[in-house]
């Protein structure tokens, strides 16, 4: 029987992302971040985007909270976990989820509206198995507040260039 955690924590915890999302933009990064809760629904792992900062093309907000998780789980398995993202994970991210063990993810903004707000991954699905989203239970979240930090980043953005 597949662990399940409360759909209502879970949604929680998409404000959790949103909110880390803003603060990441706030600071000068991007609007991705991801949060990870256990079993119990204990948050585990927390991420940004922090690819510019790092020097570090893999510095992407679910990996940096898989690293998180993994160093407080004192394990790389997250086995029952679930993680929650502010946009959908690129394929890059989406492989390191399945490498973690982690099988339930939760995003807030899909990869549609990421790319339709200023955001456009989608070549990185061209490198991946769509077998392995079949392993996943992906799920989107309903959030009035999902577009807000890549608006904010776009504003951002935008008055930096001008």
């Amino acid at each position: 029987m597949r662990d399940r955690i409360d759909e209502e924590r879970l949604a929680t915890c998409g404000e959790s992302a949103i909110d880390l999302a803003i603060s990441n933009v706030k600071a000068g990064g991007l609007p991705f971040s991801a949060v990870i809760v256990n079993q119990s629904g204990n948050v585990v792992g927390k991420g940004v985007n922090q690819v510019a900062e790092h020097l570090d093309c893999t510095a992407h907000a679910e990996i940096q909270a898989i690293r998180d998780a993994s160093r407080k789980e004192q394990g790389v398995s997250l086995k029952g976990a679930t993680l929650i993202a502010s946009g959908e994970p690129c394929a890059l991210c989406y492989m390191a989820i399945r490498m973690a063990g982690i099988r339930n993810v939760r995003i807030v903004a899909d990869r549609y509206e990421a790319r339709d707000n200023g955001f456009d991954y989608l070549w990185t699905y061209q490198y991946l198995n769509p077998a392995l989203l079949d392993e996943l239970d992906v799920v989107t979240l309903v959030n009035d507040r999902k577009l807000l930090p890549f608006k904010m980043a776009n504003r951002k953005l935008s008055d930096q260039g001008e």
